[in-house]
């Protein structure tokens, strides 16, 4: 039996806002990605994946995940995983289905919490800022008790093709860590 989103969403601890009131707490970068999103859908409920142009936001395609929306298993699959995404996860997971690769999986978090994100984006049409940070593998990708890389705020937002259903969901966290230390 299906819980009912509304259901789910009040069960649930997660810390997570699902209005526009996360743009008082946001890091730049998150309200950066907020407003390109917002100026590509207008007056329409959600822009579609064509609206998007890599080239207008070079500086946000290191934080940026696309996830397909599809109908059968696995249900949510990584087409486009930027650098800074990689490096948090500590390897590359597009193509990948998201259970089992999304941010914290090394952690054990809570997998229903991170696909709640998506179902509600897909079935609301709407945002879901999610602030629940992150602490991920060294950047070695060694071993996760050094833990430099920090997912501070993950911001989800609908694409829709046909300006109806959500078929890809526009995700961008705002990831913190150290330049790699170069030998002398």
């Amino acid at each position: 039996m299906t819980v009912s989103l509304d259901d789910a969403i009040a069960a649930s601890t997660h810390p997570r806002l699902l209005t526009a009131e996360f743009l008082t707490i946001c890091s730049p970068r998150i309200r950066r990605f907020w407003d390109y999103w917002n100026s590509k859908r207008g007056a329409r409920p959600m822009p579609s994946r064509r609206d998007i142009e890599p080239t207008e936001i070079p500086d946000l395609l290191p934080y940026i995940v696309l996830t397909e929306v599809l109908r059968e298993p696995p249900f949510l699959r990584y087409r486009l995983v930027g650098t800074k995404q990689v490096a948090v996860r500590g390897h590359d997971p597009t193509g990948e289905p998201v259970r089992g690769h999304y941010i914290g999986h090394h952690l054990g978090k809570e997998e229903g919490e991170v696909l709640l994100n998506y179902r509600i984006v897909i079935e609301r049409h709407s945002l879901v800022y999610d602030y629940n940070s992150t602490i991920g593998p060294a950047s070695d990708g060694g071993s996760f008790g050094i833990k430099p890389v920090l997912e501070k705020g993950t911001l989800l937002l609908p694409l829709s093709s046909d300006g109806q259903d959500v078929d890809m969901v526009f995700c961008c966290a705002d990831i913190d860590m150290p330049d790699p230390v170069t030998p002398s």
